[in-house]
């Protein structure tokens, strides 16, 4: 019963910027080894069949990034990998470069080896010693090209022989379709109802992610040296835990000639894992940065242009 209750807590507290009492330990050491590792995932987003990514190549497949780097947790190790292979390589070995000594949890009821994407090389427990992992999604994300930034796509990998690891994500992504003649230097997104996404998180081996500390309600898109929009729709993604906007969402862009534009959503919208929301298609054209009313002395308005 009392793992029951710890467990619905972590369910509960993914609605609050709130975190729990938890005892974090971190070590360090070094060792050498190898081990496997792929991305196993599948993304169901407008009926395309591809996978979602650490980085998305041309076919919409998960590939690793080159220098990536994963934790590994189990009864007797707890460690830092980094990966050996090339951009691009949907799977591949890598290489131990830290040994961060014996957990002090117990994982004796969990019977795989686990494997932590974008960790921050600790561990904690509940009070049943149920191991608790973090990670954090950040506040700014940058710009790339037909994919979400690097480096802020956590994911959970498993394993029964602690050799061979296939990894899931825990995270969710919105993608907005912008058109417009303008050049974008950010993005930021936000729930209407105060929803936290982005921060540190922590999850168990469910992979749901729950807020921990320093949790924020928006998220900015950095276009560092600008994004010129066109006719064609151009392609913005954003990663972000699995939410559900309870009032919809407000995106505002700001340009490098100063200028904003904002639009809202009043509906629901939920991030599910593993998944791309795409946003409607829409335009930043022919906007207006202010509007003009002029009055005469008794109150009347004489016109308004818009």
């Amino acid at each position: 019963m009392r793992r029951v209750l710890l467990f619905v807590l972590a369910i509960t507290m993914f609605t609050a910027c709130t975190h729990d009492t938890i005892n974090e330990t971190k070590k360090e050491d070094s060792g050498a080894d190898i081990i496997y590792a792929s991305i196993d995932d599948m993304v169901d987003a407008e009926a395309e069949n591809g996978d979602t990514r650490v980085e998305l190549n041309d076919k919409k497949q998960t590939v690793w990034t080159a220098g990536d780097r994963i934790m590994t947790f189990s009864n007797d190790s707890f460690g830092l990998w980094q990966f050996d292979g090339k951009t691009g390589d949907r799977s591949g070995s890598f290489i131990h470069i830290h040994n961060y000594g014996t957990p002090d949890l117990d994982f004796v009821n969990y019977d795989q080896h686990y494997a932590i994407y974008l960790a921050d090389a600790t561990y904690s427990a509940y009070s049943n010693k149920s191991p608790v992992f973090f990670t954090t999604i950040p506040q700014t994300q940058s710009y790339k090209e037909q994919s979400y930034a690097l480096n802020t796509n956590a994911m959970l990998g498993t394993s029964s022989d602690g050799k061979n690891y296939k990894f899931k994500n825990l995270c969710g992504y919105i993608r907005l379709s912008i058109t417009g003649s303008k050049v974008v230097d950010n993005i930021v997104i936000k729930g209407r109802n105060s929803e936290c996404i982005t921060g540190r998180f922590y999850f168990d081996k469910n992979g749901e992610l729950a807020p921990y500390e320093n949790n924020a309600y928006s998220i900015t898109l950095d276009c560092e040296d600008g994004v010129q929009l066109t006719d064609i729709p151009t392609e913005f993604y954003i990663t972000l835990p699995p939410t559900t906007f309870t009032k919809g969402i407000t995106v505002t862009i700001n340009f490098t000639d100063g200028t904003v534009f904002t639009k809202s959503t009043s509906k629901s919208i939920t991030i599910e894992r593993n998944t791309i929301q795409p946003m409607k298609n829409f335009s930043t054209g022919g906007e207006v940065e202010w509007q003009t009313i002029v009055i005469n002395h008794s109150g009347g308005i004489v016109y308004s242009p818009y």
